[in-house]
């Protein structure tokens, strides 16, 4: 990670701050809690279910951990929640989520000339373009992916299920693994009637072969899971 350039947290959603709001992490302890009238946290926010002390987000040897400060409704990180005062390392393009999801931030390198477009840039070779790599772009600002020269725009559950699997391309993903991470507002062991179903991972995963033109080759593990292969470039 480069220390040179301060990483940030991208708001999508968190009052008092706008969506897309870059809040910049140049503090070597970074506190994240709700507004008080005292003297509050480094990042403040209007929502009664974050906690004062909610968490912190520490720059130590060049990278930066997230830790809950053992918070009432506690922390996620990518739809995970953390173990109180247990340190996460952190990656570019990680969510982080508080206040049962209504609050939603974006890790990543601090945007140049103070813009609001941050991206997850993966190169990987084409098969029909032997020898160049061509490159595709996750914005979980906008929720698009640019892959070659064409862009396409997903809702946010879309974005999300595509996030994760491509962060692990090649890799199996398991359909609970998906729950966690597309629907962290519906945990494990609630109310069967609520629970997310193997039909909505499948109507989402249609939506997003359907956007991009069955461009995105995932390959179905029946009744287990995913796996995210490299995208089709022919048609780009």
């Amino acid at each position: 990670m480069n220390s040179s350039l301060p990483f940030c947290l991208i708001v999508s959603r968190g009052a008092p701050y706008e969506d897309g709001t870059a809040l910049v992490l140049d503090r070597t302890v970074t506190r994240l809690g709700r507004r008080a009238s005292s003297e509050g946290p480094d990042i403040a926010f209007d929502n009664a279910y974050v906690s004062r002390r909610q968490a912190s987000i520490r720059f130590l040897d060049g990278s930066y951990y997230l830790t809950d400060l053992a918070s009432k409704h506690g922390t996620n990180l990518n739809g995970v929640p953390l173990q109180p005062f247990v340190p996460a390392l952190l990656a570019s393009g990680d969510r982080i989520s508080l206040a049962r999801g209504m609050i939603e931030l974006a890790f990543g390198p601090r945007p140049l000339e103070e813009t609001l477009d941050f991206t997850l840039r993966h190169e990987r070779l084409s098969a029909k373009l032997t020898g160049v790599k061509p490159e595709y772009e996750l914005d979980p600002v906008r929720y698009t992916l640019r892959l070659g020269p064409r862009s396409f725009a997903f809702s946010e559950k879309e974005f999300r299920l595509l996030e994760l699997l491509v962060r692990k391309e090649k890799q199996f993903v398991s359909k609970e693994e998906i729950v966690r991470y597309v629907w962290p507002e519906r945990p494990e062991g609630m109310d069967p009637a609520r629970a997310a179903s193997a039909e909505e991972i499948n109507s989402l995963l249609y939506r997003i072969r359907k956007k991009t033109d069955y461009a995105l080759s995932i390959e179905n593990i029946r009744g287990k899971g995913y796996v995210f292969q490299e995208p089709v470039f022919s048609d780009c």
